[in-house]
């Protein structure tokens, strides 16, 4: 009697082309190395984060406006953090492509501060940097790592966008950037109920404060 196959599943070999292995390293600068970046979003996921500076770990705001989680009461209001999907151009140390003839390089997520929204907005306003569409302008970033441990950076617009060169470049792009949103939200930082939250700070649960975990800020915010 054969095998019967949960819903789902499949069998698949080794080096099978068939599979598509999903991994997004987060983008960080190197000091002294020119990076050329391309931002594959339309637009941002904002999350409202708090961080626990003790244990290392970030964790969505569990607040809503109806009622105050364990989080802000211990800890304060929350920071906002951004996060965007770039491609990260295959260059050397300079921010030269090594190849223009294929579109080489690595798919990354960005999770930025709101000083880096800040910096990122000012040079939206006179050169596009988000993506609104194969045919709409758009320019790339050389992005300069003078400060590696705090990711202090300067951005110089390039002329255009390569990865707009070809439709099927943008398409093949924009499929795997799809992909990439839910795993960004994720890198936005942990979401933890409010029970967690008061066992992390180690507070009393005695008498815990119900909040929807789910409830963080997600909104299109660069324009």
């Amino acid at each position: 009697m054969a095998n019967e196959m949960s819903a789902g599943m499949d069998t698949v070999s080794l080096n099978d082309k068939s599979v598509d292995i999903q991994t997004y390293d987060r983008y960080k600068g190197r000091k002294g190395v020119t990076d050329r970046v391309a931002i594959l979003s339309t637009n941002l996921l904002r999350a409202r984060v708090h961080y626990h500076d003790a244990k290392k770990k970030s964790f969505k705001c569990v607040s809503t406006p109806q009622k105050q989680g364990p989080c802000c009461k211990h800890m304060g209001e929350p920071d906002q953090k951004f996060g965007l999907v770039v491609f990260q151009y295959l260059t050397d140390e300079k921010g030269d492509q090594l190849t223009e003839e294929k579109l080489a390089g690595k798919l990354k997520l960005w999770v930025i501060s709101e000083s880096r929204y800040a910096e990122l907005s000012q040079i939206h306003k006179e050169f596009p940097i988000l993506d609104a569409g194969f045919a709409e302008p758009q320019f790339d970033m050389l992005i300069k790592c003078t400060e590696e441990q705090y990711q202090k950076m300067t951005f110089t617009p390039c002329k255009a966008a390569a990865w707009k060169k070809k439709q099927e470049w943008y398409d093949a792009l924009k499929a795997k950037e799809a992909k990439a949103k839910s795993r960004l939200v994720k890198a936005l930082g942990n979401d933890f109920t409010a029970m967690e939250i008061m066992d992390l700070l180690e507070v009393d649960s005695g008498n815990p404060i119900q909040a929807d975990s789910s409830e963080f800020d997600l909104g299109d915010v660069l324009e």
